[in-house]
């Protein structure tokens, strides 16, 4: 909050003219500190007229609004933050955004600029559509910035709101945090919110904290952070807590006093499987505030997530090595990384992280897991023995559950889907297979599968309406996705929309997707495809339905490269050596499969080809130049969309295509012509033989078309000639070229 407490002295309006000269604002800097330990995780900026700072901003504001200048005013303050530079230890800046601002395109450019930022959604009127404010806040989302509410529970920030804006903090006005300690009434309300931001996996902030009473009173509660004049009060850039606040804020010696070890261990003896003996200490470990704790199993030689908190894109199936967790997992050994930045094997999973520690899980000795912190501010010797202790009772409780494990659910619809991937006869079937197993396991509506060729992605396959979102993609934003997943087992959302913030699902949200599932798809350790599933409604999927679609997609991945092979051993088989169209063998299958009924009566087309003086060709030229002049022809005859040709040998060639209407006669004898200017040069031309049929007569017709070749033949070759009896059904017949 930025309210000063005197009275305006002079003419507002005459002092929004002043306010927009470089300068003429000024940043005094109020620390936002942690209720658990004391530590400053970040300063919000307060905005001073520099020559008259008695004067309050929300006057000024105010006044700047009727003269249609707040926004300019707005951004003038923002900028003055900037004046102070980085903050120390990697703090927070928090910074005050009205909505109107939020929207202006001026501020990307200028958040680009400032350290690591939290922007407090600020309101003097009600927010009536909130579309592109979801928008614009999305975006910036994307480049880095945090979001806060501020004056949650005062004026326009209502439950709704912050329902709305799904930020990352949410900051409880003074209206609550005033009498705190002897108000029953208010301590309700603010037990609800820090339980509520809890659930979101918001960090509470208490402002306006005056007294060591409140303060106590919001250090029982379990608020995450708090500012107000007792703790510091604005002032130059870097300020302090006070020895007062520092009294009341001294952090535990070994763990903090809200937390109950015993209720712990009770817990844990509760759960009655792993993923709910993780989960029990995640909701422990995130008591403390600001620390974001997430828990994983090894299964199958990955690193399955089966517990988060604060994460918005949860990367599942991390190998062993990879990241700070992985890492840990390999080498069996704690890690402690203080500054995030200075670490490359840190990967994003939520913006404003500082530190981050990384504690296997044992069973007899053997590392199972780890549980993996985030943190917002530096990690205290208190957070290393919270966290361990944790991490210890976890490992007896697993020890006691690896015993036994019983089947789930999901495992059995699994068991009920797998087989239809075995009957899928070439690799689009498979895929389309696959897809419609996945989304019938998840619920997700929409799904896509790329394959891959270097950096380029084609998709395979796609399943439900929404596909076209998926399928519309730029190339770019398909390789990232594939880039992420690269030595995942899967990347999913993680139950909020702030899930697509991070880069690259962040290009979804705008196309109505609220929920993802990108999972790899490998020809052994090798990633060839990549399925995405897409929901419109929902945003949440289980640990254990990952399970069951991964265990989909590594059946789909053996299966697929299997049905690839054949194809390209098949294509061998069947393709001239020399050309690469088909070949005589394949010809052969092509009139074998025309004797089925199934589409006997589609009109179609055939021709035959042969080249004219081609051994004078070979005689004169030499083998190599006749080679060439195979080539060229069979590349101009193929060159025709939904043309099939085959090399039937020497310098004979079979043409067939489809003959929906008549356009078909032009375009071959278009493609005489051309084949005309091609073999001129070299002393050849070719002549050609064209009937008009129905597909279950194509043997019947190959037999017209070539007494149509040797009519041209005889004609002095150099042409096309169609057959004029070949077709009783049709009495549509082009004339001889």
């Amino acid at each position: 909050m930025d309210i000063a407490q005197h009275p305006a002295r002079a003419d507002p309006d005459a002092l929004v003219e002043s306010l927009l000269r470089p300068g003429a604002i000024v940043a005094a800097f109020q620390p936002v500190v942690r209720v658990a330990d004391g530590a400053i995780i970040g300063y919000e900026a307060l905005a001073r007229a520099r020559d008259q700072p008695e004067v309050s901003p929300a006057v000024w504001l105010e006044a700047a609004g009727r003269r249609g200048l707040r926004t300019e005013v707005e951004l003038a303050c923002l900028g003055a933050a900037l004046v102070a530079g980085d903050l120390p230890d990697r703090a927070l800046l928090f910074l005050n955004v009205s909505p109107e601002v939020a929207l202006d395109p001026r501020i990307a450019a200028l958040c680009a600029r400032l350290p690591r930022h939290v922007l407090e959604v600020t309101e003097h009127a009600e927010v009536q559509d909130y579309g592109p404010l979801l928008d614009a806040l999305q975006m910036l989302r994307s480049q880095g910035s945090l979001v806060a509410v501020d004056d949650v529970g005062a004026g326009y920030a209502s439950m709704s709101h912050v329902l709305q804006l799904s930020p990352s903090f949410v900051k409880i006005d003074r209206s609550l945090v005033q009498g705190l300690h002897d108000d029953p009434r208010r301590r309700a309300l603010v037990e609800a919110l820090q339980a509520f931001a809890g659930a979101i996996g918001a960090v509470t902030v208490a402002e306006g904290v005056e007294t060591t009473a409140e303060l106590e009173a919001l250090k029982a509660i379990g608020v995450d952070l708090a500012q107000g004049f007792l703790l510091a009060r604005p002032a130059p850039p870097w300020t302090a807590v006070s020895t007062e606040a520092r009294a009341v804020l001294a952090p535990p010696r070994e763990r903090p006093d809200s937390l109950d070890p015993a209720r712990l261990v009770a817990d844990l003896d509760a759960a009655g499987d792993p993923a709910e003996a993780c989960d029990v200490v995640g909701r422990y470990v995130s008591r403390h505030g600001g620390l974001l704790p997430s828990i994983y199993l090894e299964r199958g030689g990955a690193l399955r997530c089966q517990s988060r908190r604060g994460q918005w894109l949860v990367m599942d199936g991390l190998q062993p090595g990879s990241g700070i967790t992985g890492s840990a997992f390999a080498d069996g050994v704690e890690i402690l990384v203080q500054d995030v930045s200075t670490d490359p094997r840190y990967r994003l999973a939520v913006p404003g992280v500082a530190s981050e520690l990384a504690v296997p899980l044992r069973v007899d000795g053997v590392p199972v897991g780890v549980l993996n912190v985030d943190s917002l501010a530096p990690i205290l010797p208190a957070h290393l023995a919270l966290v361990r202790e944790c991490a210890a009772l976890l490992d007896v409780r697993l020890t006691t559950l690896a015993r036994s494990r019983a089947a789930s659910s999901t495992l059995h619809h699994l068991s009920r889907l797998a087989p239809s991937l075995a009957l899928a006869g070439n690799a689009v079937d498979l895929c389309e297979t696959t897809l419609a197993a996945v989304t019938d396991l998840t619920g997700f509506d929409s799904g896509c599968v790329w394959s891959f060729d270097g950096d380029l992605p084609t998709a395979v396959a796609t399943v439900g309406e929404g596909a076209v979102v998926l399928g519309g993609l730029d190339r770019a934003d398909v390789v990232q996705f594939r880039d992420l997943v690269a030595d995942l087992s899967s990347c999913y959302s993680g139950g909020t929309d702030l899930s697509f913030t991070v880069p690259p699902t962040h290009v979804l949200p705008r196309r109505g997707v609220r929920g993802v599932v990108i999972v790899p798809i490998r020809d052994g350790w090798r990633l060839t495809d990549v399925l995405a599933l897409t929901s419109t409604t929902t945003s949440f999927v289980a640990a254990e339905t990952i399970d069951a679609v991964e265990a989909l997609c590594l059946q789909a991945g053996s299966r697929l490269a299997s049905l690839r092979r054949v194809a390209e051993l098949e294509l061998l088989v069947h393709r001239d050596a020399l050309t690469g169209v088909g070949n005589r063998g394949l010809w052969n299958v092509v009139l074998a499969d025309a004797t089925d009924p199934t589409g006997a009566l589609e009109p179609c087309w055939l021709a035959a080809a042969d080249v004219d003086h081609f051994k004078q060709v070979n005689d004169t030229r030499g083998h190599v130049v006749g080679d060439q002049v195979l080539c060229a022809l069979a590349a101009l005859f193929s060159s025709r969309p939904g043309w099939s040709v085959y090399r039937l040998g020497g310098d004979e060639f079979t043409l067939h295509g489809p003959a929906d209407d008549d356009l078909w006669s032009h375009e071959l004898a278009a493609v005489a012509a051309e084949a005309h200017d091609l073999l001129l040069p070299f002393g050849a031309s070719v002549s050609i033989g064209a009937v008009r049929t129905v597909r279950g007569e194509l043997q019947a017709a190959q037999d017209l078309a070539d007494r149509a070749l040797y009519r041209r033949k005889r004609q002095g070759g150099d042409g096309l000639t169609f057959d004029r009896q070949g077709d009783v059904r049709s009495s549509v017949l082009s004339p001889s070229v």
